[in-house]
């Protein structure tokens, strides 16, 4: 692309055949949407969508980081995570 977009948003393809792919995996896999993300960017800028976002994966137990990658809190849930035996799923 030549750094012509800074976003794929940007990109008069977007969203093209492997963000659709990407998007497809990580909404299966991790509960979110690379594309969604791209799309709420665009229209309501960086700033919020980091403070939507730090809302979205904040513990109400105890206000840590939720892992996107499986929903548990690294905070009061890291005991869950060691003894996960796949560790890098959401359960069902």
């Amino acid at each position: 692309m030549n750094n012509e977009v800074e976003f794929c948003y940007e990109c008069h393809d977007f969203a093209c055949e492997r963000l659709k792919r990407i998007d497809c995996r990580y909404r299966t896999y991790f509960h979110m949407s690379p594309i969604d993300n791209l799309e709420y960017i665009e229209k309501n800028g960086m700033l919020a969508f980091l403070e939507a976002q730090q809302s979205k994966w904040q513990c109400p137990r105890c206000g840590e980081a939720i892992c996107c990658h499986n929903g548990i809190c690294f905070g009061c849930g890291l005991e869950k995570l060691r003894s996960k035996k796949k560790k890098y799923r959401w359960e069902d």
